[in-house]
């Protein structure tokens, strides 16, 4: 969208986002934005929830680092044990 529209901010701190952005980007209310302010810039960039799949597989590497870390143990435990009673 090339377009270049104009907006007011409201005596309570309001912007609207003209309806053909609002349309254009799909933005419903309660969307959640992170704003950043850089001189005379303002930057709204939406935050939108990461997929399923993306916690899916934080949850699989950290079982696997869990089960690296518990092997690494157990052979940690036979080395002190041979070192301690010379087995």
């Amino acid at each position: 969208m090339r377009t270049p529209f104009t907006t007011r901010i409201s005596s309570r701190g309001q912007v609207v986002i003209p309806g053909p952005v609002r349309k254009a980007l799909a933005l419903e209310p309660g969307t959640t934005f992170l704003v950043i302010a850089r001189k005379d810039t303002i930057v709204l960039h939406r935050l939108q929830e990461p997929p399923w799949q993306f916690f899916d597989d934080m949850v699989k590497q950290a079982r696997k680092q869990g089960r690296q870390h518990d092997a690494a143990m157990q052979g940690f435990a036979r080395v002190v044990k041979k070192v301690k009673y010379g087995r």
